[in-house]
C-alpha cells in the first residue's frame, strides 16, 4: 500500500501539467501543456510563446485572429491543405521547423486584409529565418470583394513552393490579381537571406502590392518573378529561372504563362497595373531565354509606370537579348539604366550621360566622364555653352596679343626712322 501511495505522489511532480489529462501532450505554454495546438492557441495571450513538443497533424486549417507566436522548435505542422489563415492577427513563427501542406492547393500561410483603408497591420506574419513553408504556395496573399487592406509580410526563412494536388506549378509568393486598391496594399519584405524555390514562378505579382526585396534567393523554373501590378523594389537578390525559352507568350487572366525569364512583366488591363521597377543591384540570370521581359496580355498598351536600374547583373546563358520589351514600353520610355553590367549591350536602355564598355562580352555601364573648367565640371565628350565661350575668349585674347605686339613693332621701327633722320 505505502509503494503504490509513493508511485501516486511521484507522478504529480514528474508529470506535466496537462489540460486533458490522460492524453499525450502536443505543445506547451509555459508550465501548461495542451493536447493540441488548436487549445493551446485559443488560450493564449499575446504575449505568450507556444512551443511544440511534437510534430502536429491538423484536421482543418487554423485560424488566426489575434497575436499567436509559435516556436517551432524542431518541428513539422502539417494539414491537408492551407495550413494557417490569418484575418485580424499576427502569426510569429520562430525556431526551426515546417509548415506543410500534405495535399498542396493553396498555400503554407494565407492571408486576408481588411474591408477597412484605416486598418494597419491588419493581418501579418512573420517567417523566421530557420521556418520552412511548403506547399502550392508558401504565403498566399487573397481578398474579401477585392479588398485587402493592411497585409503585412515579413519573411527571413524559407519557401519551397511544389505543384499542387491539380498539377498547376507552384508558386512561392502569390499576390491575388483582384486585389487593386493603392492605399494601404499589401506589403511583402524579403530579407537577406530567405530563399525561394518554386517549380512555376518564384513571385507571382499580380494584385497591387508593395515588395521589398534584400539579398534574398529567389529561383522558379518557369521565371523568377511575375508581375502585373505594383511595386517592386529590390536591393541585392539573386533572382534566376531555369525553365526552357517560351518567349514571346500571351496574356493570361488567370495566372501567368511560362516565360524561361528571370523577371516576367504582363501589361495587362484586366489588373491595377501601374508597375515600377526600381533594381538598385543584384544578379538576374536566365539559363535559356532573356532576362528582362515585357508584354502586352491584353490592352493596347504598356503599363509600365517607371523603371530604374542603377547596378546590378543581368545575364542571359543563352545568349539572347537581355532585354524584350513591347513596342508600346519603347514608344513610352527611353533611358531608365544609369549602373550595371550586361550579357547584351544595353545602349538602346540608357539615362543621358551614361555609356557602355565592353569587357570580354559583358557591357559594363559608366557615367561619362567629367572635366574641370574654371571651376565648373564640363562633360568631356559634349560641347557645351562655357566650352564654346571659353574658346570665343581665347581666340579673342590672343587677338589682342597680336594687336599689342604689332602696336609694338609699329612703334621700334618709327623710332629707329626717326633717330636715323636726326642722325
Amino acid at each position: 500500500m505505502k509503494k503504490i501511495f509513493f508511485t501516486v505522489l511521484l507522478s504529480l511532480f514528474i508529470l506535466p501539467k496537462v489540460v486533458n489529462a490522460g492524453i499525450t501532450p502536443l505543445a506547451k505554454v509555459g508550465d501548461k501543456y495542451y493536447s493540441s495546438l488548436e487549445e493551446a492557441i485559443l488560450n493564449v495571450s499575446s504575449n505568450d510563446i507556444i512551443t511544440l513538443i511534437s510534430d502536429v497533424t491538423l484536421d482543418n486549417t487554423l485560424q488566426i485572429n489575434k497575436t499567436v507566436n509559435i516556436n517551432l522548435n524542431g518541428k513539422t505542422i502539417v494539414a491537408a491543405e492551407k495550413v494557417f489563415e490569418v484575418k485580424g492577427g499576427y502569426l510569429n513563427l520562430s525556431g526551426s521547423g515546417t509548415i506543410k501542406e500534405s495535399k498542396p492547393k493553396y498555400g503554407a500561410v494565407m492571408l486576408v486584409g481588411s474591408n477597412n483603408v484605416n486598418d494597419n497591420k491588419y493581418s501579418s506574419v512573420h517567417v523566421g529565418k530557420d521556418i520552412t513553408l511548403e506547399g502550392w504556395s508558401g504565403i498566399f496573399i487573397s481578398h474579401e470583394n477585392s479588398k485587402s487592406y493592411g497585409v503585412v509580410v515579413y519573411l527571413d526563412g524559407k519557401i519551397n513552393a511544389v505543384d499542387d494536388v491539380d498539377g498547376d506549378t507552384g508558386i512561392g509568393v502569390y499576390v491575388n490579381g483582384n486585389i487593386k486598391d493603392k492605399e494601404s496594399n499589401p506589403v511583402i519584405n524579403i530579407s537577406d537571406g530567405a530563399q525561394i524555390n518554386s517549380t512555376g514562378t518564384g513571385l507571382y505579382i499580380a494584385g497591387y502590392s508593395n515588395f521589398y526585396i534584400g539579398k534574398a534567393k529567389i529561383t522558379g523554373v518557369e521565371s523568377g518573378i511575375g508581375i502585373k501590378s505594383g511595386i517592386l523594389n529590390i536591393n541585392g537578390a539573386t533572382v534566376t529561372a531555369t525553365g526552357i525559352d517560351k518567349t514571346p507568350t500571351g496574356g493570361y487572366n488567370n495566372g501567368i504563362k511560362a516565360s524561361g525569364t528571370a523577371i516576367q512583366i504582363e501589361s495587362n488591363n484586366g489588373y491595377a497595373g501601374d508597375i515600377q521597377i526600381n533594381i538598385s543591384n543584384g544578379k538576374f540570370t536566365s539559363k535559356n531565354s532573356h532576362v528582362i521581359y515585357e508584354y502586352i496580355g491584353r490592352g493596347n498598351s504598356s503599363l509600365i509606370y517607371s523603371m530604374s536600374f542603377s547596378n546590378g547583373t543581368f545575364i542571359s546563358e543563352a545568349g539572347k537579348n537581355v532585354f524584350f520589351f513591347s513596342e508600346s514600353f519603347k514608344d513610352i520610355h527611353s533611358g531608365f539604366i544609369s549602373g550595371g553590367k550586361y550579357s547584351s549591350n544595353p545602349s538602346e536602355y540608357l539615362k543621358s550621360g551614361y555609356s557602355t564598355v565592353n569587357e570580354g562580352g559583358i557591357y559594363s555601364v559608366t557615367k561619362n566622364i567629367l572635366k574641370t573648367v574654371s571651376g565648373s565640371n564640363v562633360d568631356s565628350n559634349k560641347p557645351t555653352f562655357l566650352k564654346s565661350l571659353i574658346s570665343l575668349l581665347t581666340i579673342i585674347l590672343l587677338g589682342f596679343i597680336i594687336y599689342l605686339n604689332r602696336m609694338k613693332i609699329s612703334n621700334w621701327l618709327r623710332n629707329i626712322k626717326y633717330k636715323f633722320k636726326k642722325s
